[in-house]
């Protein structure tokens, strides 16, 4: 892989084919003023193909000069591009998913391959991403005949991607090796993927199985099986999974093996034409869901490009708390799994013509620099420009500049100039919060509807009478109850790093009925070794296996000891709660523990009740906020200390900053004046929905 450098991934997207050839090089020339260094662009197999396919043609005819079509010329495209020097993310599908009506692959799939297609639990097809067309499918990603054409329309890109790769002289840095890999709307549990190449016997269902297992014998299933190929695929979920919760759990991380499987069959055809991560940095991007409603380990995506994996991050203008604790989650659990953590799309504008709402430049700032806050390393801004369906990018579609342009501007000088040491820059944080997969994935076996993100499921399947979803809320929870106590906590998964626990003095464990027994293990180690390790809710019964389970040999409520540490267990949920409606109680019940602990933050935000007057339908009404919904966030590297500050509330607030660690001057590297810290202490007074950044002096 190459060596990966912030400042050159850092970006916005601009559709040719979806913009008028004549605005083409005045748009190029607008991203390369910003000091933004890479331009993505999709590149879709439907779009180019400008006649069906026959024999000679079995993709279809392409034009990629604009002979049919002025909006084609890719070749005129790419020169335009490297004219202004700028890099670009090659995004060639296949599929594309959602960009065109067939998502980005032909309709003559549809027509005369239909056995390619995702079908569900009845043997029926299932719609692909939004699309409310009935002929409109989603292919099954491992399927022979998919692979096959996938293959040629990769061979097709090649022959433009190599005289093209910045190594031999043109702009290709990046390739997008296909767009949110993901089973989109039908992620749920019954509606992917019962493909006969996949649920055959012998196909890839059974192939993931004997790769897990080795053997039949190991099977932690309550139905014993003579052999693999005997083995069906879930259909139906039961009101109760108590010991056969491998067996479900097993579906959705099949799921998961089929994606990344298929992301490395793209990435190895591009290595059989040349195109290899000595050239080029592969990469690919996650689908904008709720990480515990859909729950995909990243750094499996990761592996599987053999380059660096994305997040999407779309969010109503203005960022409202929850969206900001869930960009926020979702960073934190990034920048604990992956080699660099970055928004692969990052909104800049919104799919309305006619605007009901503005993304405009102050709403794109603090959406920003929230994201940079807990580790976003780059972004690639999408849109830079407005194409069909999309309106209020920082260019118009003919390259007029709007206000949000100069927040794309900002950012180089300010992290690049103003910052000495981005790239190393990582987040402090507090205390612990451990991501267990194994609860994600009994929450998602009974969601029907996953993509629904502001909806967690809670329901069944049970397991021993518990609910499907009390764990996953819990671990939302609980990172907004950290905040109002005013403090930072780290997302760990255990999987992939359990180093990161010795980083903190309390890690909590939002209760679940099922556990990962690895992560039991490595939750008694760092006990044992002195650590103290918040319970809240319930004690785990089973592990992942489906066998019994009597959590560090038992566990009583209140505090015990064991070894050189602690286990407190607050015997029910106190994270229950929606974002800005978490109760003062629950709030206090988390400080209790941080007091317990004695969790003493690097730096310790507080702040008095917001008021402000709303409009009802009485007429104009007070409304107190009681909450502390603002942030701090310390960032170090190679000396330097950065301190993010944000203002969640919709109005002006002032917040009392404590220090732990060395620190008599915030030097302002944004809007607001430098601060004086005096005997670790400071005020700062931060606009409404506003992020400032400070470098800390000792």
């Amino acid at each position: 892989m190459l060596d990966i450098q912030a400042k050159e991934i850092f970006g916005g997207e601009v559709q040719y084919f979806r913009t008028d050839p004549e605005y083409w090089e005045l748009i190029v020339k607008r991203l390369a003023e910003t000091g933004l260094r890479t331009l993505t662009t999709y590149i879709t197999w439907e779009t180019h193909m400008v006649k069906e396919p026959d024999a000679e043609h079995p993709i279809g005819y392409l034009d990629f000069t604009g002979e049919t079509n002025p909006r084609l010329n890719l070749m005129g495209f790419l020169e335009i591009v490297e004219k202004y020097g700028l890099n670009l993310n090659f995004r060639c599908g296949p599929f594309c998913c959602n960009e065109l009506p067939c998502g980005g692959y032909p309709r003559f799939l549809v027509t005369e391959m239909p056995e390619i297609f995702v079908l569900n639990n009845e043997d029926k097809y299932t719609n692909g991403y939004r699309i409310a067309s009935k002929d409109t499918f989603q292919p099954s990603y491992l399927h022979p005949v998919y692979l096959d054409l996938c293959r040629q329309w990769i061979n097709e890109m090649d022959k433009i991607i190599i005289p093209h790769l910045k190594v031999n002289g043109g702009c290709i840095t990046m390739i997008n090796l296909d767009n949110e890999v993901s089973y989109i709307v039908q992620d749920s549990f019954l509606q992917s993927d019962y493909n006969p190449v996949n649920v055959a016997p012998g196909g890839f269902y059974h192939q993931f199985l004997k790769e897990t297992y080795g053997s039949v014998e190991n099977l932690p299933y309550r139905t014993k099986y003579a052999a693999f190929e005997e083995i069906p695929a879930p259909r139906s979920v039961p009101e109760n999974i108590d010991d056969d919760y491998a067996y479900y759990a097993d579906w959705m991380k099949f799921h998961t093996w089929v994606m990344c499987r298929y992301i490395e069959e793209i990435r190895k055809m591009h290595e059989a034409n040349g195109v290899t991560s000595d050239k080029v940095t592969f990469m690919t991007n996650y689908d904008p869901h709720l990480p515990e409603g859909v729950p995909t380990r990243m750094p499996d995506f990761e592996k599987a490009s053999g380059g660096i994996t994305g997040y999407d991050f779309y969010r109503s203008p203005f960022m409202t708390y929850s969206g900001y604790q869930s960009m926020a989650r979702v960073m934190k659990l990034m920048t604990n799994t992956l080699a660099f953590p970055y928004s692969s799309e990052f909104m800049a504008g919104i799919w309305e013509k006619i605007l009901s709402s503005r993304i405009s430049d102050d709403c794109m700032r603090f959406m920003a620099r929230c994201a940079f806050a807990h580790g976003c390393k780059a972004i690639q801004w999408f849109m830079f420009s407005d194409r069909d369906s999309w309106n209020d990018a920082p260019l118009s579609s003919h390259g007029h500049k709007r206000p949000s342009i100069d927040v794309l501007s900002e950012v180089p000088v300010l992290l690049f100039d103003k910052i000495k040491n981005w790239d190393a820059m990582k987040p402090i944080n507090d205390i612990g919060i451990i991501y267990d997969l194994t609860t994600h994935i009994h929450t998602s076996i009974g969601d029907p509807m996953p993509c629904a993100d502001g909806k967690l499921h809670i329901g069944s399947p049970k397991i021993d009478g518990v609910e499907a979803g009390l764990g996953s809320k819990e671990y939302i929870s609980m990172f907004r109850l950290a905040e109002q106590n005013g403090v930072q906590a780290a997302a760990i998964d255990i999987h992939y790093s359990d180093a990161s626990l010795y980083d903190y003095p309390l890690v909590v464990y939002p209760g679940s009925p099922v556990i990962a027994a690895k992560t039991e293990e490595q939750l008694r180690k760092y006990v044992e070794n002195g650590g103290i390790l918040a319970i809240t809710g319930i004690l785990p019964t089973r592990y992942e296996t489906g066998e019994k389970c009597c959590f560090f040999g038992g566990v009583q409520a209140g505090e015990q000891t064991f070894g050189k540490g602690r286990v407190i267990f607050v015997d029910k949920y106190i994270g229950q709660g929606d974002s800005e409606e978490d109760t003062l109680e629950d709030i206090a019940l988390f400080g209790e523990l941080l007091q317990k602990a004695n969790v003493v933050p690097a730096v310790h935000m507080t702040a008095k009740p917001c008021e402000w007057k709303t409009l009802t339908g009485a007429g104009m009404t007070d409304f107190r906020q009681e909450r502390m919904l603002g942030s701090a966030v310390l960032q170090q590297a190679n000396g330097e200390t950065l301190l993010f500050v944000l203002n969640h509330y919709p109005e002006a607030h002032k917040f009392t900053l404590k220090f732990s660690i060395p620190c008599t001057r915030l030097v302002c590297l944004t809007e607001e004046e430098d601060a004086v810290v005096e005997n670790g202490v400071c005020t700062l007074d931060i606009d409404r929905k506003d992020c400032q950044i400070y470098r800390v002096e000792a």
